[in-house]
């Protein structure tokens, strides 16, 4: 079973190469107030960083659009007819025209079929273009929109590397990449979401300004390598194994309703036969500045809410009743994780490579709609989410 779900940060975006203590950053501005309704302001063109929230129509259908950029690189997700809907690159056609690829749960399969994809053109202060599943073509028209009870957020990437023997030729060099999200505003509450997403990174002090702080962490990174390279053998110098990295990828996975989701991927390779990569979710009530648990939207037992689980998980990954699940996991039973996605349409579980399957399945992700957890939901939750 391949997931396609996620993949590591280092092979998400295109490193330049870099040596010595060579870097390279990039930042995206988008000026919007996140207390009322506002339109962001008018870009010629898009620019080759940003995140955006946006909202409007695809077919005849109300919709919201997390999508972020990275160079070449665009990522996001959206519900779409009750489903969600991870979005990928797919083409990029020039500065301000692209296509995105959707990716569903039942993608990783060679029985799925293909994703719809997204015919995308920025005006200017939208994106208009069409949705073409197979033969079926949707016209789409969404803008960048914040209103109250979401948030305006900038999105920054920051690399940086050092060979092991710089005075050598072919030195084996160890790199480092952030990609992370900085909360723009300046209420109370967008102060106290911006230090919940420094301590995601790694801040030990989150009073500190992000690019101090983002450069601090590389550089103790690349100092501990540089340690541990002067205690390699000669013999063993210049093995492809001590090609190390490190990498940070913090993106959004909601942003309504007073509630900000993070998703931090941190994938690391410090030799061996493969890196590690894995996830860890923050559902942020930013409205009361707090990080939600898992009984503050629903009130159920662990062994019917695993039922339930692994009900949805069959249904995903396509498991005939009768079958154990330990055909696609090591055991045959999948208790909830830790690791929780608040959605617009429901919650979903994610399980990190090792978790509950081998490494070369990946991230395992079971989607389950409220309505099969209506009467466990917390009643405040499903007032403010607006579930009927």
């Amino acid at each position: 079973m391949k997931s396609n779900y996620i993949i590591p940060f280092c092979i998400s975006i295109a490193l330049s190469a870099c040596h010595g203590t060579d870097k390279q950053k990039t930042t995206a501005t988008n000026s919007v107030d996140s207390t009322a309704t506002h339109v962001a302001t008018v870009q010629e063109h898009l620019p080759s960083i940003f995140y955006k929230r946006l909202q409007g129509i695809i077919g005849d259908q109300n919709v919201i659009v997390q999508l972020s950029r990275t160079g070449n690189s665009f990522s996001g997700n959206y519900d779409f007819n009750g489903k969600r809907l991870d979005l990928v690159t797919d083409t990029v056609i020039g500065t301000d025209s692209l296509v995105l690829k959707e990716e569903s749960l039942q993608s990783y399969t060679e029985k799925a079929p293909k994703g719809a994809k997204l015919h995308l053109k920025w005006t200017g202060s939208a994106f208009e273009g069409f949705r073409m599943d197979g033969k079926n073509k949707q016209s789409i028209h969404l803008e960048e929109r914040y209103p109250q009870g979401t948030y305006p957020f900038e999105l920054a990437a920051y690399e940086d590397s050092l060979q092991a023997y710089p005075k050598r030729k072919n030195s084996p060099m160890a790199t480092i990449n952030f990609q992370y999200l900085s909360a723009k505003g300046k209420t109370s509450q967008e102060v106290w979401l911006d230090k919940q997403l420094k301590k995601i990174v790694g801040f030990k002090n989150p009073d500190i300004a992000w690019t101090t702080g983002i450069q601090k962490l590389a550089k103790e990174y690349l100092e501990g390598y540089k340690a541990d390279m002067a205690e390699i053998p000669k013999e063993d110098a210049f093995s492809a194994t001590l090609n190390y990295s490190h990498g940070q990828n913090v993106t959004l996975e909601y942003n309504e309703n007073g509630y900000v989701v993070i998703n931090e991927l941190s994938d690391d390779y410090s030799g061996g036969a493969h890196g590690n990569y894995g996830s860890s979710i923050y559902n942020f009530d930013v409205q009361n500045q707090k990080l939600l648990k898992l009984n503050d939207i629903v009130k159920i037992d662990s062994l019917p809410l695993q039922g339930i689980i692994e009900k949805n998980f069959r249904k995903q990954y396509q498991i005939p009743e009768g079958e154990g699940l330990s055909t696609q996991l090591f055991d045959d039973h999948l208790a909830a994780s830790k690791n929780f996605i608040v959605g617009s349409h429901g919650l979903s579980f994610l399980y990190n490579p090792y978790e509950v399957a081998s490494y070369a399945q990946g991230q395992i992700l079971v989607y389950i709609p409220y309505a099969d957890l209506r009467k466990q939901l917390n009643p405040d939750f499903v007032k403010r989410m607006q579930i009927n």
